[in-house]
């Protein structure tokens, strides 16, 4: 039930993102802002809603229901509570008052368009008095503001790189066009002569020529090369505190292609080359989290909780990305599914299951194991010929292809 009691400025400025709003801003945001009163049971947003309002909680408890997940409760005056509880749009989460509630509703207006540079510096130190879950509401607050406003900072793909996809693209583009592009970085000319020599294409005789490699491996699987070497360059950071994280990220990525290689080849339908692309793109949207990170260095020096932000936002992210860079659609559903492990699109495999196993296969021996599900539980597994279920399986995978994992790993490291 709406009154007619006004929202004070002073407790707007305690809400994400409102608190970059000027003071004057804030005030006029007030005049127009009631109290809500609602009932226990009272629904305030569906799973799947996209509708012009924010809502937050100001007094009470409410319960976020979601399909597949485990239910949460946000509860007044907390750090959950100072972001809307509907930050993600189409809603993820069916949002119910659990007893006698009071909301507020902003208009999604006044929620995108808070400024991106009015935070002051004491707020995102390293002594941030609200403490490491505020400072992870304010970064998720920062991307899910930029995304709703389709203005979240995207790198872009490097030059050389946009050149071959586009090249590939065109009609009567020919081998002899692609190479001149390439060759004009020796480096990644050398790259794909590395490539196309190594055990996954060697013909009888040994390449010696970029155009020669590109005619061996092919257009289609060039570009997805060049792509792939170029990401590398990207998964570098100026930021001293963010370096290693970046590497270790692109060793994760190339591990996971590396994987969906070797799994590919299991695969009725399942081109290898491109199953590799799309594991090195799988966490593609970790690359905008990072740098948004540079804003927060008590973020950036604290490994655990940067994980927990890259793994909540990555796939909605990298979504954006590969839309901005015109990437297949398969790709793009591969980085939105990247996570979704019970997903089940059918009796034929493709290239989202392809990621999903060859992640939980480079989770085995390591702490992220126990957090994951059992390889052969997931749908996708029946999708390959994998051998029977069970641990002592698992390993044996890894085993009998490790020396082509690693070889691959090498090549796409360079």
């Amino acid at each position: 039930m709406r009154s007619d009691k006004l929202v004070s400025a002073a407790i707007l400025g305690r809400l994400t993102p409102l608190d970059r709003l000027d003071a004057a801003v804030l005030q006029r945001l007030a005049a127009e802002t009631c109290f809500e009163t609602l009932p226990a049971g009272e629904t305030i947003a569906q799973h799947g809603s996209n509708g012009p309002w924010s809502y937050y909680l100001i007094s009470g408890e409410v319960s976020m229901e979601a399909p597949g997940r485990d239910d949460e409760l946000v509860v007044a005056n907390t750090d959950k509570a100072k972001l809307p509880l509907n930050y993600t749009r189409p809603c993820q989460w069916t949002i119910r008052a659990s007893g006698s509630v009071v909301i507020i509703r902003v208009s999604d207006v006044v929620v995108v368009q808070a400024p991106d540079d009015a935070v002051a510096p004491d707020k995102i130190d390293g002594s941030d008095p609200l403490g490491e879950e505020a400072l992870v509401a304010r970064l998720t607050a920062d991307i899910e503001r930029d995304t709703r406003a389709n203005s979240l900072k995207i790198p872009s793909l490097p030059d050389i790189a946009l050149q071959v996809q586009a090249a590939v693209k065109r009609k009567g583009s020919d081998i002899s066009e692609v190479a001149r592009i390439v060759m004009v970085d020796p480096p990644l000319a050398g790259r794909l002569m590395q490539v196309a020599n190594s055990p996954m294409y060697r013909g009888r005789t040994a390449i010696t020529s970029c155009q020669a490699a590109i005619s061996r491996m092919g257009l289609r699987v060039t570009r997805d090369l060049v792509i792939g070497c170029s990401l590398q360059q990207m998964f570098k950071s100026d930021a001293v505190l963010l370096k290693r994280f970046m590497h270790k990220e692109w060793q994760q990525s190339t591990r996971v292609a590396a994987l969906c290689a070797v799994i590919s080849r299991q695969g009725c339908g399942i081109d290898e080359d491109r199953a590799m692309l799309a594991g090195l793109l799988h966490n593609i949207g970790a690359l905008p989290i990072i740098n948004y990170a540079t804003k927060y260095p008590a973020l950036a020096e604290d490994e655990p909780m940067l994980n927990k932000v890259v793994e909540k936002l990555s796939c909605e992210v990298g979504v954006q990305v590969l839309r901005r860079w015109e990437f297949d659609l398969d790709l793009i559903d591969v980085v939105r599914s990247a996570h979704d492990w019970y997903r089940d699109s059918g009796p034929q495999p493709d290239y989202c299951d392809v990621v999903l196993l060859a992640q939980l296969y480079s989770f085995i021996n390591t702490p992220l194991m126990e957090d994951h599900p059992a390889i052969d539980v997931v749908p996708a597994f029946s999708k390959f010929s994998l051998g029977q279920p069970g641990p002592e399986m698992a390993l044996r995978v890894l085993e009998t292809a490790q020396a082509d994992i690693e070889a691959i790993e090498q090549v796409l490291q360079g």
